[in-house]
C-alpha cells in the first residue's frame, strides 16, 4: 500500500467485482481494424497523412520538373522545327509576372492530385498567349450550355466572372460520364485514408499517455465512488511512475490490472500503417518505393519501379498535359503543338548516359552535335553529320573489299 492508493477492504464474490475503466482506446481499436467510425475524410485531415503528403507532393514536383517545349510541324525530313520566344517562354519560363513555370505548374498538380481538377485562365492579346493565371478550385464552377463548357469563376471581391473553355486550361484527376464534374481521389477513396489515419491516432494516443494503453482494474469494489477513486488514485500513480522511470507497479491483494485490447505489437500496428502506405500508393498509381516505402525494396525492383514510374504513370499525365496545353493554347488543326520531355527524369548515372548517347552516334541514330545538346554542350564544327561504324556492311558485300584489294596487288605485282 505504499503507493498511496485507497481501495475499499470490503470482500465480495469474484462474480459480483466491479470493473473499471481506467482509461479509454475501444473506438481507436475499433477504427483501426474495421475503417467504419468517421468514415468521411476531409482535404485537411488526408493531408495529415504522410503517405497522401507524400504522393501528392512527388508526382506534382516531378510533373512541374519536366522540360516543356514549342515545336511546329514542317514535314520534312529534318524533323519538327522548335520554336523559341514568346508561348514558348510563357510555357516553360514565366506563366506570368509573378509566377514561373515550375510553381505553376506544382500548384496547378497539386490540385489535381488534392481536390482532383485544376484550371488556369489563358490570357491573350491579339490572338497571341501573353499570360497564364492560375484559378481556385474552390472557386470554380464548370458548367455546360449546347455542348460547349463554361467556367463561372468567383473572385474575392463577389464578382463572378465567366470564361469560354477555350480560354481555360482544365486538367481533371478522372471525369466523370458527363464530362462536366469528376471524381476526387481522396473523397473516393476516403475508407482506405480513414484506416490509415485511424492507425496514426492509436499510435499517437498510446505514445502520447507515455506508452501506457488502457487497463481495466478489477477489485472488491462495493460502491462507484469507491470504484471511480480508485481509478483516479491508479492514473495519477501511474503516469507518475512512467516519469519517474519506475517500471514496477505494486497492486493490493484482491485487485487486477488487465490490459483493454492488444497491444501495438500484437495488433500488427506497424504493417497496418504500412498496409496504409500501400493503399495510398494504389490510389495515385505509383510504386511503393516513391512513397518513402522501402520495407521490401532491394536494388532489382527498385529499378524496375522507376521504369514502371515513367511508363504507367507520369507517361499517362504527360500525355494528357500535352494534348491540354496543344488544344487550348493553339487551338485545334494548329500545326505547333506542345511537347514534355521525359529523357531528364529517365537520365540514370553519368556512366551510363554516355555509353547510351556513345551508342546512339555510333548507330546513326544521333549525331555528335545531337548527343552534346543532351548534355547542354555546345555544338562543334562538323558534328551534325550521321556517323556509322565503317565494319558493318551488308552480308552481300563481306569479303569482296578484301578480294578487291587483292586483285589490286596482283595487278601492281604484274
Amino acid at each position: 500500500m505504499g503507493l498511496g492508493l485507497r481501495f475499499g477492504r470490503a470482500k465480495a464474490a469474484p462474480e459480483e467485482r466491479a470493473q473499471v475503466l481506467v482509461d479509454s482506446g475501444v473506438t481507436a481499436i475499433t477504427e483501426v481494424l474495421t475503417g467504419e467510425v468517421s468514415e468521411g475524410v476531409t482535404m485537411k485531415e488526408a493531408l495529415s497523412l504522410p503517405g497522401v503528403w507524400a504522393a501528392i507532393n512527388f508526382l506534382s514536383a516531378a510533373m512541374a520538373g519536366l522540360p516543356i517545349d514549342v515545336y511546329e510541324k514542317t514535314g520534312e525530313p529534318g524533323g519538327d522545327k522548335k520554336i523559341t520566344g514568346g508561348v514558348a517562354d510563357v510555357l516553360g519560363a514565366a506563366v506570368n509576372d509573378s509566377t514561373t513555370s515550375f510553381s505553376w505548374r506544382e500548384t496547378f498538380f497539386a490540385e489535381v492530385f488534392g481536390p482532383g481538377r485544376a484550371y488556369t485562365y489563358i490570357e491573350r492579346r491579339g490572338g497571341k498567349v501573353i499570360n497564364l493565371f492560375p484559378m481556385e478550385y474552390h472557386r470554380t464552377t464548370v458548367r455546360k450550355s449546347k455542348g460547349r463548357l463554361f467556367y463561372d469563376y468567383t473572385e474575392p471581391s463577389g464578382k463572378t466572372k465567366t470564361y469560354e473553355g477555350k480560354d481555360v486550361i482544365d486538367i481533371a484527376f478522372l471525369l466523370k460520364a458527363d464530362h462536366v464534374n469528376c471524381y476526387n481521389p481522396v473523397m473516393t477513396c476516403a475508407s482506405a485514408i480513414r484506416q490509415g489515419l485511424n492507425a496514426n491516432r492509436y499510435a499517437l494516443t498510446v505514445f502520447g499517455k507515455n506508452g501506457v494503453p488502457p487497463y481495466v482494474l478489477k477489485g472488491p469494489f462495493t460502491a462507484a465512488k469507491e470504484m471511480m477513486r480508485a481509478a483516479a488514485d491508479l492514473m495519477k500513480v501511474t503516469r507518475r511512475s512512467a516519469e519517474e522511470g519506475k517500471p514496477v507497479l505494486p497492486l493490493p491483494a484482491g485487485h487486477d490490472l488487465q490490459r483493454l485490447g492488444d497491444d501495438p505489437e500484437k495488433m500488427q500496428l506497424t504493417p497496418v500503417q504500412i498496409f496504409a502506405v500501400g493503399q495510398v500508393a494504389r490510389i495515385y498509381q505509383l510504386p511503393p518505393v516513391f512513397l518513402q516505402e522501402l520495407s521490401k525494396g532491394n536494388y532489382s525492383n527498385v529499378e524496375h519501379q522507376d521504369l514502371h514510374l515513367v511508363k504507367h504513370t507520369l507517361r499517362r499525365w504527360v500525355k494528357k498535359f500535352e494534348q491540354e496545353l496543344t488544344l487550348k493554347v493553339f487551338g485545334r488543326g494548329s500545326k505547333r503543338y506542345v511537347k514534355l520531355n521525359l529523357d531528364g527524369i529517365m537520365r540514370g548515372d553519368f556512366k551510363t548516359r554516355i555509353e547510351a548517347i556513345v551508342r546512339a552516334i555510333q548507330n546513326g541514330l544521333l549525331t555528335p552535335n545531337e548527343g552534346r545538346e543532351l548534355e547542354n554542350r555546345p555544338p562543334k564544327e562538323g558534328g551534325d553529320t550521321l556517323l556509322v561504324q565503317g565494319a558493318t556492311v551488308p552480308i552481300e558485300l563481306a569479303g569482296k573489299a578484301f578480294a578487291k584489294g587483292g586483285n589490286d596487288q596482283s595487278e601492281k605485282q604484274e
